[in-house]
């Protein structure tokens, strides 16, 4: 029974707090970069609860534990080094949990489900900065990759 609550409390609790925190660290980098608007989509399907603030649209969608993504816009185009701190910024906010959780449970209280936040968040933190692509998916550590190898070819041909 014990293992069915704490499964339970990672699926509804951990999980989405954390999907929703990374993608809060995207935006912080887009507004840090000067989005004029950005919108915050965690979940697949139906919109289950939605609202928009100071440029920034949020949706809560059905399926909320199979999708995350945070998408900007700016009159005039992001450049590589903009786009490069923007995706970071969610792995770093990730990385912020992981040791906000690591420090809580090492120094003041020792809980499973402390635990579970901890590594949970340090599987986000990895599994994104892991270069893939599935699809139309793909990682932030794929895009970081990709934009640094798009300007390195860049400044490569535009120098021959």
């Amino acid at each position: 029974m014990i293992y069915l609550v704490v499964f339970l409390i990672l699926v509804f609790i951990i999980a989405p707090l954390s999907l929703l925190f990374h993608e809060i660290g995207h935006l912080v980098g887009a507004a840090l970069m000067g989005a004029t608007s950005t919108r915050l989509t965690i979940g697949l399907g139906k919109p289950l609860w939605q609202t928009t603030f100071a440029n920034v649209q949020i949706i809560i969608r059905k399926f909320f534990l199979f999708n995350s993504v945070t998408s900007t816009v700016r009159t005039e185009p992001f450049t590589t080094r903009e786009k490069i701190v923007i995706t970071s910024m969610g792995p770093m906010f990730s990385a912020t949990l992981t040791i906000i959780a690591f420090i809580a449970y090492n120094v003041f209280v020792q809980t499973d489900i402390l635990y579970l936040f901890f590594l949970f968040n340090l599987w986000l933190l990895v599994i994104n900065l892991i270069p893939f692509k599935i699809g139309q998916k793909q990682s932030d550590g794929y895009t970081i990759i990709k934009l640094i190898i798009h300007s390195f070819k860049r400044k490569h041909t535009n120098s021959i």
